[in-house]
């Protein structure tokens, strides 16, 4: 069972890239980021109205969903949106795959057990940062000759922001919702969603114009239902009932599979080729994620 939901997250967040992408072709980035919280936090007011959940949670409390909301929501779908307009589903989903990096040194400092640092992670960690070099040396020299290299630069920036935050938010949520009863679940993860809602909507008014409804075609409808519903909401579930299982540096190696998955939607729905330094970036990332991820036996 622990294989198949894992399976179903990775192909949730694999295919998160190409309908990103399909949003900011026509939303400007925080208004497309806006959107697919919206359709998430609508999927979950249903979704609990239908299990009469209770959604209460204390002023004492409410800094848990907010900060995971944070973490897992509102800052990495914000730099998702903003970075894929400057790169592609190929590199998003590399750059996603690099997440069990940053859970594994988050987990060592702030978790034990299974999480705990080993020399053999601490390689991993070497080496998966030494693919995203090989993948971004492209852009760092393209930087120095064209302004448009520049511009891809920034946009791989903001991919890191977004993985770096998934993974220091994998470990925080496992601290302070799973292994904590203080909020249920489904009032923990309501009110994430409400939170970056909030919030994104308020950014998207103060600095971008508010797009015009007749741009919501079909496309532009089922991706925003794929990257909101899908990947984000259905995938929330998914990954705290493998966290459960696996803990959080575990359950974060599904994102093994994100870069194939990503790299697959790229070729088959918009025919690009992965170049070279792109594929050798991601066996480096692989080669990393195996390390980090080999189950370490307790002492």
């Amino acid at each position: 069972m622990s294989y198949f939901l894992a399976f179903c997250l990775a192909l949730c967040w694999g295919t998160a890239f190409l309908a990103s992408k399909n949003i900011v072709d026509v939303l400007p980035p925080y208004w497309g980021a806006f959107a697919r919280v919206l359709a998430g936090l609508l999927f979950f007011a249903v979704f609990f109205g239908i299990k009469r959940a209770s959604l209460k949670c204390s002023l004492r409390e409410i800094w848990r969903p907010w900060t995971i909301g944070f973490m897992l929501i509102l800052l990495p779908f914000a730099a998702l949106s903003w970075g894929i307009q400057h790169t592609v589903p190929t590199i998003a989903g590399i750059f996603n795959g690099t997440v069990p990096i940053w859970s594994f040194i988050a987990g060592a400092i702030l978790l034990k057990g299974v999480d705990r640092f080993t020399w053999r992670r601490a390689a991993g960690v070497i080496i998966g940062l030494a693919g995203l070099l090989v993948i971004m040396r492209p852009q760092w020299q393209a930087a120095l000759q064209v302004p448009a290299g520049k511009m891809a630069l920034y946009g791989y920036g903001a991919l890191l922001v977004m993985a770096l935050s998934y993974g220091v938010g994998n470990v925080i949520t496992k601290k302070i919702m799973v292994d904590n009863t203080a909020v249920n679940w489904e009032a923990n993860t309501f009110h994430q969603y409400v939170f970056a809602a909030v919030v994104l909507l308020v950014i998207s008014l103060l600095i971008e114009p508010m797009p015009s409804l007749t741009v919501f075609n079909t496309k532009l409808v089922l991706s925003v239902i794929s990257a909101g519903v899908f990947s984000s909401a259905v995938a929330f579930l998914l990954m705290i009932a493998l966290m459960k299982r696996w803990g959080a540096t575990r359950m974060a190696s599904v994102t093994y599979f994100s870069p194939i998955i990503a790299m697959g939607t790229d070729i088959l729905f918009r025919g690009r080729t992965p170049h070279m330094p792109e594929l050798v970036g991601m066996v480096l990332i692989f080669i990393s994620l195996w390390l980090i991820q080999k189950k370490v036996n307790a002492n």
